[in-house]
């Protein structure tokens, strides 16, 4: 009996170095954190937490919002460390110094498996006030799979701003045989004035059926969208807002807006007698704690966390319908402060501004009616 129990010893080790060679290596090639390191962080940075950035599954270009008075030969010795999936590796090296003086850093990441790579650029741009004039004119596909839209805009001195989101990224994972105009936030071809922005909760079909998340709800927000988070924790996924120095009045806009036939709840039952409502809504915030530490909202306290200082929000919004020959709706409102700004604060960016619009009001809970549409243009931020 021994004897037969030593003779299996060599041959379950052969399994075990078997099952171990047989192992696939990783095809991943993605950066999900990016730490710069600088002797000079706090004359870089608003906030030396800043230097630390999650980096989203879609991204290709990791920003850095800096100082406007940093001299760009200040930036000539940095070094950048960046996490990655599995095995990948990384060109020019992992933690090494580079020279962002005269550029942005390109980065190469090869996947474990050496079949795939992707390119990303590191960039350090100064913090520039929000363009206040959201008129949705700048839009494009997102690169370079071309799957669903993006918008941005430009701020002072002509510099790019890529600030909005939408859930677009989200809803591919569930339906990624959809066409760019058959994604819940689209480009509206004529608007209030040129190009405007269709917002609509689409069914995310089988897939979204079997986890409980069966809509999409059109959005678009100032801040970020998480597709790595999406399905984990989808009240996450949604970062809302971007600093801000100038003290907001009031937020302005025009929209259209038809529900969709039946509301239903996120195990697809028919509410009876409810109608799907869409939202629209700017809320200022402190955007670090009281030990300094960085403050984002989600999906889950955006209208409710502490930090909130001031609000404004749509009360109410008439079914206007959403044909060209519908008019639209104005909606012009002052923000509500609930707490005196420290101006100081404001000066450093220490404010973040989130703009929301979504055309089921409890989309974010996969809540509302498949079909309801929310058209909008024109919006502004009107400034003390």
């Amino acid at each position: 009996m021994k004897k037969n129990v030593f003779l299996l010893i060599p041959f379950c080790a052969c399994l075990a170095t078997s099952c171990i060679k047989d192992e696939p290596l990783n095809s991943e090639c993605d950066i999900e954190v990016c730490k710069v390191h600088h002797d000079a962080a706090d004359t870089i940075f608003y906030v030396v937490s800043d230097t630390l950035q999650n980096v989203n599954s879609t991204d290709s270009v990791i920003i850095y919002s800096i100082r406007p008075d940093v001299r760009r030969e200040d930036l000539s010795q940095v070094r950048v460390t960046l996490a990655t999936t599995p095995g990948a590796t990384v060109t020019p090296a992992n933690g090494s110094v580079q020279d962002f003086s005269k550029g942005d850093v390109t980065y190469t990441v090869v996947s474990e498996d050496k079949q795939w790579s992707r390119i990303y650029k590191v960039r350090f741009i100064p913090m520039t006030v929000l363009n206040p004039n959201f008129d949705f004119e700048t839009v494009e596909l997102e690169q370079p799979k071309e799957r669903f839209y993006n918008w941005f805009a430009y701020g002072r001195g002509n510099v790019r701003q890529d600030l909005w989101a939408t859930g677009n990224s989200g809803f591919a994972l569930s339906r990624s045989s959809a066409k760019p105009h058959e994604y819940p936030s689209v480009m509206l071809e004529k608007g209030v004035s040129g190009k405007g922005v269709k917002l609509e909760t689409c069914s995310t079909g089988a897939f979204g059926a079997m986890v409980n998340m069966r809509i999409a709800a059109g959005n678009l927000f100032l801040g970020s969208f998480d597709t790595q988070n999406a399905l984990k924790d989808a009240m996450k996924a949604t970062r809302f807002g971007v600093p801000v120095n100038q003290k907001p009045l009031r937020f302005t806009g025009y929209y259209k807006f038809q529900p969709g036939e039946k509301f239903q709840d996120r195990y697809g039952m028919e509410v009876l007698g409810r109608v799907d409502a869409p939202d629209a809504y700017a809320v200022l915030y402190k955007n670090t704690d009281e030990n300094g530490q960085p403050v984002t909202l989600y999906g889950d306290d955006v209208l409710t966390h502490e930090n909130i200082v001031a609000i404004a929000r749509v009360p109410e919004f008439k079914v206007t319908g959403v044909a060209d020959t519908c008019a639209w709706e104005h909606f012009d409102l002052p923000l509500e402060y609930r707490q005196n700004l420290d101006i100081a604060r404001l000066r450093n960016f220490g404010y973040n501004l989130a703009v929301v619009f979504t055309s089921s009001i409890d989309g974010a809970t996969f809540c509302g009616a498949v079909g309801s549409t929310l058209l909008v243009d024109e919006s502004t931020i009107i400034y003390e």
